[in-house]
């Protein structure tokens, strides 16, 4: 898809082109743009979790961007978003620099009445931005 990506501050959904992507969002209502995974066990804070995965590649104002949701028991706990073009030495500041360009936020967490938002490291090195909503009890 190749559409602005908005970020709506007041409840923290994401809006591309016209779907809606809310804390409310479950698996079955994502478009045929997503690829769902098979559910998996992942390592969150130490604990094993069964999750589920979709993703889809993006196009934000010219900047390719992978879009991966994260549900858990069916409720959408997570988005993350990453930039497959930029140079692995600039991630960090790719990250940083989109989600300024959303929200208005330059650096550390941000927290908001509907979850949280930031850049972080994944276990192999690569940045990602995050956006944990309130269903993600292991972020609240």
């Amino acid at each position: 898809m190749n559409s602005p990506i908005l970020i709506d501050l007041n409840d923290g959904s994401v809006e591309i082109e016209s779907f809606r992507i809310s804390s409310r969002l479950k698996l079955n209502e994502l478009t045929a743009a997503f690829t769902v995974q098979p559910e998996q066990q992942v390592i969150v804070l130490g604990k094993s979790v069964l999750c589920q995965f979709a993703s889809v590649q993006l196009v934000d104002n010219g900047l390719p961007v992978l879009l991966e949701l994260r549900f858990e028991r069916g409720a959408l706990v997570s988005c993350f978003f990453t930039f497959p073009n930029a140079e692995l030495s600039d991630e960090h500041h790719a990250c940083s620099q989109w989600l300024t360009s959303k929200l208005g936020q330059t650096s550390g967490l941000a927290c908001f009445p509907w979850g949280s938002a930031g850049v972080a490291m994944d276990r192999s090195g690569n940045s990602h931005v995050f956006l944990h909503n309130k269903n993600n009890c292991w972020a609240h």
